[in-house]
C-alpha cells in the first residue's frame, strides 16, 4: 500500500465515481459497496465528494503514514519481590485468629446470633408475639361495635 494522490482519486471519481470506484481506492468498502449498488447515493454524494476527495485522500496518507512508521518502545519492568514473615504465635491454647472481616465463630453448642436489627426468635411452642396495641392475652376486652382487635371475633 502506497499514498494516493488526489489527481488520481478525482479520476476516478470523474469516471467511476458512481460505481464507488474512488472509495475503493481509498480504502473505504463500505461506502462503495452503497455508491454501487445506489448509483453514487442517487448522483448526491456523487456530488457531494467534489468537495470531500481532498480530505479522504488526506486521512488515508496520515493512517498509512502512521502504519508505516516503526517505533521501538522500551518498557522496564521491575519486580520486586514481596516478603512475607512468618505468621505471629499464638500463645498456648489461644484460640486461632480469625481474618479481619471474617464472622466471629461461636462456641460449639451455641446458639446462632440473630442479624442486628431481626427480631429475637420465640422458644419452640411458645405462642407467637401479639401484635402492637393489643391486650395482653386474657385481659379485659370491651364489648360492643369496636374495632378489632377489641370487638367481637
Amino acid at each position: 500500500m502506497s499514498q494516493k494522490s488526489v489527481c488520481v482519486t478525482y479520476l476516478l471519481w470523474l469516471f467511476f465515481g458512481l460505481f464507488g470506484i474512488h472509495r475503493f481506492y481509498l480504502n473505504r468498502p463500505c461506502s462503495g459497496v452503497l455508491y454501487l449498488f445506489t448509483c453514487g447515493c442517487f448522483f448526491i454524494g456523487w456530488f457531494i465528494d467534489i468537495c470531500l476527495i481532498p480530505g479522504m485522500v488526506e486521512d488515508y496518507n496520515a493512517k498509512y503514514d502512521s502504519m508505516n512508521k516503526t517505533t521501538t518502545t522500551v518498557t522496564q519492568v521491575v519486580v520486586q519481590p514481596v516478603y512475607q514473615g512468618s505468621p505471629q504465635q499464638q500463645p498456648y491454647g489461644a484460640p486461632p485468629q480469625q481474618p479481619y472481616g471474617a464472622p466471629p465463630q461461636q462456641p460449639y453448642g451455641a446458639p446462632p446470633q440473630q442479624p442486628y436489627g431481626a427480631p429475637p426468635q420465640q422458644p419452640y411452642g411458645a405462642p407467637p408475639p401479639q401484635p402492637y396495641g393489643a391486650p395482653p392475652p386474657g385481659a379485659y376486652a370491651p364489648q360492643g361495635n369496636y374495632p378489632p382487635p377489641y370487638g367481637p371475633q
